[in-house]
């Protein structure tokens, strides 16, 4: 069983891939954004 900022890491990591192979660089940008943000969020959740 995965921890959720694993879950969250292995979501975002194929979703950035993904982006990747269809050369939109927007995309990374804004899904490294989005990362960011939820992995606080977990963070904060378990502080």
């Amino acid at each position: 069983m995965q921890t959720p900022m694993a879950a969250l890491h292995e979501r975002y990591i194929e979703q950035v891939n993904e982006a990747v192979a269809e050369d939109r660089m927007d995309l990374v940008e804004q899904l490294n954004e989005e990362y960011v943000e939820e992995a606080l969020k977990l963070i904060l959740a378990t502080a």
